[in-house]
């Protein structure tokens, strides 16, 4: 379906940071997840609301992210909730309390630009964030954070997941902008201009005497400062 807004959080906060292992914190990676998707929604014209939570407990971080997602209109929403799994396993979930096809294909999705395992679509109706919201939600475990090889690979392929994450969404892809090709520099380019470098003065007066000189003899001149 086409939502009209989707609003997305980074779960845990800086006090109830949630899991952590080789240095790394889910409420860190969560949010940068979250902010990559919420710029890409917008980049493909979906409304997006940030509805993270900086609450200094679990409980009460819950309790705000719902109350933000629910202080949004209701028809045509969606809410997301970005999270990293632990408990020794790998690859990528998504939780939900009724977007079981929907959560297929987020995980699928995820998994396949990740290069990790899809475990798939998961029902978990007594979960907060999935039964207190008043819309329909999704709660997406991006990868292990106790894994090592799934850490290697978010840190390599973030923004991919993010783009993966806002395809399976809105059915919209994210286009990334290509630099500029650089102009040719083959010999037989007829557009290509040689430019001729006549002189280098520290002072000005002795860079017009000679511009005026050339100007004269119906050279093409100009005069920059470097």
């Amino acid at each position: 379906m086409g939502y009209k807004l989707i609003t997305v959080n980074g779960g845990h906060s800086g006090k109830a940071p949630g899991a952590g292992a080789f240095g790394y914190k889910e409420h860190e990676y969560a949010r940068m997840i979250k902010d990559k998707v919420i710029a890409r929604l917008k980049s493909v014209g979906v409304k997006a609301e940030d509805t993270t939570s900086n609450a200094s407990t679990p409980s009460a971080v819950l309790a705000e992210q719902a109350k933000k997602c629910n202080a949004q209109p209701k028809s045509g929403r969606l809410d997301v909730s970005i999270h990293l799994n632990s408990g020794g396993g790998t690859g990528c979930e998504v939780l939900y309390y009724s977007e079981k096809a929907l959560a297929t294909k987020v995980s699928e999705a995820i998994a396949e630009v990740a290069g990790w395992k899809n475990r798939g679509a998961k029902e978990r109706k007594e979960l907060y964030f999935l039964r207190h919201t008043s819309a329909p939600a999704i709660l997406i475990e991006v990868c292990f954070i106790d894994s090592k090889d799934n850490m290697k690979k978010i840190n390599a392929k973030m923004n991919d997941i993010a783009n993966a994450i806002v395809k399976a969404i809105t059915g919209k892809s994210v286009h990334v902008s290509k630099p500029a090709p650089k102009p040719s520099e083959k010999d037989d380019n007829k557009d290509s201009l040689y430019k001729v470098q006549t002189g280098a003065f520290k002072d000005n007066a002795n860079a017009e005497k000679l511009g005026k000189e050339l100007k004269k003899k119906g050279i093409s001149m100009y005069i920059t400062k470097k």
